[in-house]
């Protein structure tokens, strides 16, 4: 019987702060003039494929709602997937990728952690709020505006296919938020944040490329916004389950390996 208090007090002591944090992190993201652009250019991108998908491809019978095709409504979803998928990948890296080096420049870091938090409380809390925030404003907000106006003007738009494919964006917008905030903790320089996080997005282009990597298309964590395109346009494979429980398996060991390396380091 006393297990089950102990554990719960070791566990609030690891996340001691947490909830305040968090808060505070999610207050200064929804200031972020760079999220609202980043809002605002996604959906403006994403408002466009219907529209120019309505006046230029081929529809079917009468009536303001148009029928298309599988093969053109499978090129407009797709184009959706891989326009949030790609572009929103750039947006994440842009807008996490100096989370932690510009406060550890300022010393707002070491200033957090004299208060009564634990440092995973405040690695946790940034990463979660980068991830949210990037998963509200990038991909469920302007998905839920392009998907309305796709009902609203063409026929049998494969809603369920899309609400599958934006999990994945999601999990994707994660993957990179947590990563990022993890490469943070030991390199203290946005430079090489970028870089490595930047290859990441560009492996999906080059591994299929080589014959003896090409499996790991498969598993490769930064392959989500392909993986996205196929559950979109219903060409599901095995990478539908493979590569979001990849992705999340690499993030939670990056970032654990940032908290261990975070609770030894000076600051």
């Amino acid at each position: 019987m006393t297990a089950w208090p102990g554990l719960w007090m070791a566990e609030a002591e690891l996340l001691a702060g947490y909830p305040v944090l968090l808060d505070k992190e999610l207050h200064e993201a929804g200031r972020s003039k760079r999220i609202v652009a980043f809002f605002i250019i996604t959906t403006f991108a994403l408002v466009l494929i219907p529209l120019i998908g309505y006046g230029r491809v081929e529809y079917f019978g009468d009536g303001f709602r148009h029928e298309v095709s599988s093969r053109n409504m499978d090129a407009l979803v797709g184009t959706w997937a891989t326009l949030v998928g790609f572009l929103g990948s750039l947006m994440v890296i842009a807008s996490t990728v100096d989370a932690v080096s510009h406060e550890r420049s300022l010393g707002i870091i070491a200033w957090v952690v004299t208060k009564p938090v634990s440092r995973l409380s405040y690695l946790f809390a940034k990463a979660s709020a980068h991830a949210m925030m990037a998963c509200a404003a990038i991909v469920i907000l302007p998905s839920a505006v392009w998907c309305l106006l796709m009902v609203a003007l063409f026929r049998e738009v494969p809603v369920a296919n899309i609400i599958v494919a934006a999990g994945i964006l999601c999990i994707e917008m994660t993957f990179l938020s947590f990563v990022i905030v993890a490469l943070g903790v030991p390199l203290r320089s946005v430079t090489p944040i970028a870089i490595i996080a930047l290859a990441l997005w560009f492996l999906p282009n080059v591994v299929p490329e080589i014959e003896r990597l090409r499996w790991t298309a498969n598993v490769l964590p930064s392959y989500l916004p392909i993986a996205a395109v196929g559950v979109a346009i219903d060409e599901a494979g095995s990478y539908t389950l493979t590569i979001p429980l990849a992705s999340v398996a690499v993030a939670a060991v990056a970032f654990v390996g940032a908290v261990l390396a975070f609770e030894r380091q000076e600051l």
